[in-house]
């Protein structure tokens, strides 16, 4: 699995279309195996979703996403994980520890 995290420097991004990278963890049985920033290039949010997907993103998680961009990454078979705040790093562990727990109250980050 391969999770990415709309950041502002180390933190989750405010907004998705303004962050400026994306942090991408790959999980291997519920901890990270890799992490990789790739910039955001401010590509139109069809041809950024393609890109995550050829990545094998198969979450995002963000603070706050427009209605466009969320229909493009469902659209090339990527979640969504909106809500989240802090760090990068703790939102995705935050993220896997749900998922891990098959719990769907709502955990913040911090």
């Amino acid at each position: 699995m391969r999770i990415a995290v709309a950041c502002q420097g180390l933190d989750v991004a405010p907004r998705f279309a303004r962050s400026s990278s994306f942090m991408c963890y790959r999980v291997d049985r519920g901890m990270f195996a890799d992490c990789q920033n790739m910039p955001n290039l401010s590509f139109p949010p069809a041809q950024l979703a393609q890109v995550l997907k050829d990545l094998d993103v198969s979450v995002m998680i963000v603070n706050r996403i427009d209605p466009t961009s969320e229909t493009a990454l469902k659209a090339a078979g990527i979640e969504v994980q909106a809500g989240y705040t802090g760090t990068a790093s703790a939102a995705a562990r935050t993220y896997i520890g749900r998922t891990l727990s098959g719990t769907s109250e709502e955990l913040e980050a911090s």
